[in-house]
């Protein structure tokens, strides 16, 4: 591992998928707490909206893909909390409409195979400094935000009724973490691509949850474990030429299966 960091695109892999992997670890809290899962999944499809629309127009797909993701995720928000449909019905039709936009946007975009592969897989290899210096700064912010305002957003992924009784402004926790974990499934694309990233924000409480209840050690163990499997999933990879999210995604979930198959065989 030491000698393939002299490579200046695996140590860009390293570096920008330990900042993001410790940013969507203690974002999968939040999301498990809040049962936010299928959200994560609507954000995350309906970004390749954004991103097809930025490659069609010839701008930046990121930063498209990043107002794009925040429309639809303060979309599915104000659907789901004003609303008269089911919240998964609203999730449903959005990304739906999102997915089906974006390839008939690609479709017309010339020689958009390899874009459309990237868009959907991710490529962490092609994590540039730039990319490094984004995820850097917006994992300093919303890590500072949720340290600040930890117990309250905590509180209001508990129960949001009783923490508006109590003077909390739940909306604007409410769209806050709504709005960062938007941008945070963006910004995930290039790790492990629009149809792995909800995974990302799932996996880490999911499989720390089965050893741990406090917050606290569920959110340390998220990232320890995270940043293992990414290490090791970036290494394993390289040697064997294989797709790098989704090595990474496979791998996390067959850990995750092999622990809760464990569990319930040592319950009986």
């Amino acid at each position: 591992m030491i000698d393939i960091l002299q490579i200046d695109f695996i140590r860009n892999a390293v570096i920008g998928g330990i900042l993001l992997t410790i940013l969507l670890s203690i974002l999968s809290f939040f999301i498990v707490v809040k049962n936010w899962s299928f959200i994560t999944v609507g954000i995350s499809h309906a970004t390749f909206g954004g991103l097809a629309i930025g490659l069609y127009l010839g701008l930046n797909p990121t930063f498209i893909g990043l107002i794009f993701a925040v429309i639809v995720g303060f979309l599915i928000g104000y659907v789901s909390k004003h609303g008269k449909l089911h919240e998964d019905t609203s999730i449903g039709i959005l990304f739906s409409f999102s997915m089906a936009l974006g390839v008939l946007i690609i479709s017309m975009v010339p020689n958009y195979n390899s874009d459309l592969f990237t868009f959907l897989f991710g490529n962490i290899l092609t994590i540039t400094d730039l990319d490094i210096y984004t995820l850097a700064i917006f994992t300093l912010i919303s890590l500072s935000f949720i340290g600040i305002f930890f117990q309250k957003i905590l509180f209001c992924c508990y129960d949001e009724d009783v923490a508006y009784t109590t003077g909390i402004n739940t909306s604007f926790y409410y769209y806050s973490l709504i709005f960062i974990v938007s941008i945070a499934t963006v910004l995930a694309v290039k790790l492990v691509g629009v149809i792995l990233s909800s995974a990302m924000m799932i996996l880490p409480a999911a499989l720390s949850t089965q050893f741990f209840w406090h917050y606290k050690k569920i959110i340390s163990f998220s990232i320890i474990a995270s940043v293992l499997i990414v290490l090791i999933g970036i290494y394993v990879s390289y040697i064997f030429d294989l797709p790098t999210g989704a090595f990474i995604v496979f791998l996390y979930s067959l850990i995750f299966g092999i622990v809760l198959f464990m569990r319930n065989i040592l319950k009986r």
